[in-house]
């Protein structure tokens, strides 16, 4: 069977991110590159890089729940002061803002 690295792939062993990539193990879910010591201890990779939402750890559920709880945004306790009215006018084009 003759597997095709990509010019893009990762150099660094994604089990261990310290050795060079030596080898190659095939899986299901494509092809892990690995350094001899990992691919022969039968290490896995610790991350995927990318993942259905492209951040390792982050399942669906976690997004549905959001950052801090659920619920609203709600608007910070101190507001800071009220936006000028009327508006500043722009600086002409070229000019650094004022």
């Amino acid at each position: 069977m003759t597997t095709l690295v990509s010019p893009t792939a990762v150099i660094t062993c994604e089990a261990c991110w310290t050795e060079l990539v030596t080898g190659m193990r095939l899986t299901a879910a494509g092809a892990d590159l690995l350094c001899r010591p990992c691919a022969v201890g039968g290490y896995p990779r610790r991350v995927d890089l990318f993942p259905p939402f492209g951040i390792y750890g982050l399942t669906e559920r976690r997004i549905e729940a959001g950052r801090h709880g659920s619920g609203t945004p709600q608007t910070p306790p101190d507001q800071g002061p009220p936006l000028p009215h009327p508006p500043p006018t722009p600086s002409p084009p070229g000019t650094p803002p004022v």
